[in-house]
């Protein structure tokens, strides 16, 4: 038993998408979450900026004495050194190991272009299947309009040019691979309705609650969750209360 909370972090507002799975799964964990929306979007930082943010963001949940550290961003996970991973807690990226349908044609990765240009989750697939035919789909600005609000009209217009530019409406499953993506899947399905969408929220709780478990480090009892913006945190607010309930605690932090 160990009843020290979980962190989470985020480049914003996406990484309550993870965060709500692991609330959903195991209620008595208690959450953390850090969302830097003062230098949202990442996917257009550079390596260095994204580790040198993420560096912030990790001491300051290793302040809060987390018990694990869960990187609720996948452009964090693919974009950080190995280094990065070395802590006095486990830290678990996004899962790049994601289950698809084994009738699955052509798929489709959509993911912030730092994100694809690592290629993480292509190889992963290609690992698996060689055979398998893969389209990566960045999408430009649409985790920054996420972030910020915008029409579901905005959103469909950013993936529908993003589907043209890589021609890719013949795809029949496809990855969400920002965890922003998720918070705006009606899209996606309005766009693509004849897609199978995956959320690798799911399987990256069930990794990092795996770690857990082995270390019979499960919570008990529950406590408070806090949710930490770097930046306008009452846009968050609404959000975090209708997931985790009225008395889950937003505040601010700058760095």
């Amino acid at each position: 038993m160990d009843n020290r909370p979980i962190g989470i972090m985020d480049s914003g507002i996406g990484g309550l998408t993870v965060a709500r799975v692991l609330h959903e799964k195991y209620p008595t964990e208690r959450i953390v979450f850090i969302g830097d929306t003062a230098r949202n979007p990442y996917g257009e930082r550079t390596a260095e900026e994204i580790e040198a943010f993420a560096g912030e963001m990790k001491e300051f949940l290793l302040a809060k004495n987390v018990k694990m550290i869960l990187i609720a961003c996948n452009t964090i996970s693919f974009n950080v050194s190995k280094a990065y991973y070395d802590a006095a807690v486990p830290i678990v990226g996004m899962s790049s190991d994601i289950p698809i349908p084994g009738d699955t044609k052509k798929l489709g990765i959509f993911a912030t272009a730092a994100t694809i240009r690592s290629h993480c989750h292509k190889k992963q697939f290609k690992e698996k299947n060689p055979e398998l035919e893969i389209v990566e789909i960045p999408i430009e600005k649409l985790a920054k309009v996420v972030e910020y609000g915008a029409s579901k009209e905005e959103y469909k217009k950013l993936i529908r040019e993003a589907v043209n530019r890589y021609k890719a409406y013949d795809i029949d499953v496809a990855v969400l691979g920002c965890t922003h993506y998720p918070l705006v899947e009606s899209s996606f399905r309005e766009v693509l309705p004849q897609v199978r969408f995956i959320d690798p929220a799911e399987s990256t709780v069930m990794n990092a609650m795996r770690i857990m478990k082995g270390k019979e480090c499960l919570s008990e009892k529950q406590g408070q969750n806090e949710f930490f913006f770097t930046k306008d945190k009452e846009k968050s607010v609404d959000i975090v209360k209708k997931i985790f309930g009225k008395e889950a605690a937003v505040k601010d932090i700058v760095f």
